[in-house]
């Protein structure tokens, strides 16, 4: 249990402190550069993740490939492997770049604002860079090196924010915003892969006759497809919402910003608290594979509900801050009130990201990936209506109601299909319990702030009525024992495991003489 702990706490402290980055450097672009370069930035970055899910391969299987030969001590394999995979990555990526380079003159059919054209072109050549980045990072996972695994990503954030500052701060005159964030992107991944190839040998890894390719191959497309199916829908939201918002009346400019200000300000806030849940199925995917594999699906159980909760807390309590507070952050980070009405709009999205977050790893690790393929798809499917028929209704909300779609039927989905995988899972109503709980305490604190916003600052009504619910919230959890905090802190703090299984053991005991004092009363 320590072992997960401390996994758990290194990838979500690095989690953390990379998305804070990420975020912080999207404050500084909006702040910066406005919304309608955000836009410009982002649709051109979606067209890239797109391209992306087709050179980096899926590193779930790799990792999971190498996690099987360090078992085995095959450490030639495992060099085989990750080998094949460069290659594979490589040889894709450098075909891309070729093929669009060529036919850049014609891109203009693809992109609604041509200034979207040159900034693609700039970044192309992260392609090859990811090619390389994916699957080393993929040996370290498989390994669990969750330290290398999760510490270049955030120095790789860090040279991207410092290179983009330089750069689009105007080092250089013939540099724009977006042309310098887009060199910066690229400059940084180059930096970034050199790193982890230096650690790469060091650890022990090299490159040897590559071997496996259609072991990779049949077991990643799976997972690829659902990459490039994100990735397509990704650009297609950020191509078709401006081109439907220009339908409807909205000029090409207006309709960048809008979409700016959803894709580069509103939404990363939504996603953030999702990081932690991301980080805890990071940590238990190699874990319930090797349970599965040993068929002790009552330890499966048993994770998937705790997991289940983490998520349900997570999700409740933010939603129970952004839901009254949306307007007051978005004016605080972005100095963007629009992209804080979004988030307030959208903040209920929280729920079927987190469980999303819980259930498709879930999934993957059960070996049921060709389901979680399904259920992606029928999610998809229902998106797509969306995207095409509500701007011209909504507006730029429409992409709020497109993601909620795919995300309720993909959830909903896996979720039974878990069920059905691992039959009935007790002690679900915690979970259930928690979100119920957090829709009256965040009209509560929509009542906290409709008082104090015309009398307090924004500053003060945001960080007031936040403690005001966390408060709330925290009472919650401990009146009805929903988590045993004392016995979290002793598990996640103690350097010993009889220390945390002591910690955890008074602490049961003096919950069930506290309900045996109740009962004889």
């Amino acid at each position: 249990m320590n072992g997960t702990v401390k996994s758990f706490s290194i990838v979500t402290g690095f989690s953390v402190v990379t998305r804070l980055l990420s975020f912080l450097f999207k404050i500084w672009m909006s702040r910066s550069l406005g919304a309608e370069t955000v836009g410009v930035y982002q649709i051109a970055l979606s067209v890239l993740l797109l391209l992306f899910s087709l050179t980096a391969g899926a590193p779930t299987v790799l990792s999971r490939k190498v996690a099987e030969c360090a078992a085995r001590g095959d450490v030639k394999r495992q060099n085989a492997l990750t080998t094949a995979s460069l290659l594979l990555g490589l040889g894709m990526s450098v075909l891309i770049c070729v093929v669009f380079y060529a036919l850049s003159r014609y891109l203009g059919g693809i992109f609604t604002d041509d200034r979207c054209i040159p900034i693609f072109l700039i970044m192309l050549p992260a392609l090859v860079t990811s090619s390389l980045y994916a699957p080393l990072r993929s040996w370290f996972w498989g390994r669990k090196n969750f330290l290398a695994f999760s510490a270049t990503e955030l120095g790789d954030e860090v040279l991207k924010i410092g290179f983009s500052m330089l750069f689009a701060g105007g080092l250089f005159a013939s540099l724009t915003g977006a042309a310098g964030v887009a060199l910066a992107f690229v400059l940084s991944d180059v930096v970034c892969v050199g790193v982890l190839a230096l650690l790469f040998f060091k650890a022990g890894g090299r490159l040897s006759r590559p071997a496996g390719y259609k072991e990779l191959l049949s077991a990643t497309l799976p997972l690829s497809a659902i990459r490039i199916l994100t990735s397509l829908s990704a650009s297609l939201t950020a191509l078709v919402i401006p081109q439907r918002l220009v339908s409807g009346g909205m000029t090409v400019a207006l309709a960048t910003a809008q979409y700016g200000r959803v894709a580069g300000m509103a939404l990363p806030l939504i996603m953030a608290p999702v990081t932690v849940v991301s980080a805890l199925s990071v940590v238990l995917i190699p874990d319930i594979a090797a349970l599965a594999a040993k068929g002790d699906f009552d330890q499966i159980r048993s994770k998937f509900r705790t997991s289940l909760l983490f998520a349900a807390l997570t999700a409740s309590l933010f939603f129970a801050v952004y839901f009254p507070l949306g307007r007051e952050l978005g004016t605080f980070f972005f100095g963007d009130a629009e992209a804080g009405d979004f988030v307030a709009y959208a903040s209920a999205l929280i729920f079927p990201l987190a469980l999303n977050q819980v259930t498709t790893p879930m999934l993957n690790s059960l070996g049921m990936e060709k389901f979680s393929f399904v259920s992606y798809v029928c999610g998809l499917a229902c998106m797509l209506p969306c995207i095409f028929f509500l701007p011209q209704v909504i507006g730029i909300y429409a992409v709020a109601a497109a993601s909620g779609t795919a995300f309720v039927v993909t959830a909903s989905i896996n979720t039974v299909l878990i069920m059905h995988k691992l039959g009935k899972i007790p002690g679900l109503g915690k979970a259930v319990g928690v979100c119920a709980f957090s829709i009256p305490l965040a009209v509560l604190g929509m009542f906290a702030e409709r008082l104090l916003a015309p009398h307090m600052g924004n500053t003060a009504t945001l960080l007031s009525t936040s403690v005001y619910v966390l408060l709330f919230f925290f009472l919650f959890v401990t009146a009805f024992d929903i988590v045993d905090v004392k016995a979290f802190f002793a598990a996640a703090f103690s350097t010993r495991p009889e220390t945390a299984a002591k910690g955890a053991k008074k602490s049961r005991f003096k919950r069930r003489a506290r309900k045996t004092r109740v009962k004889a009363v």
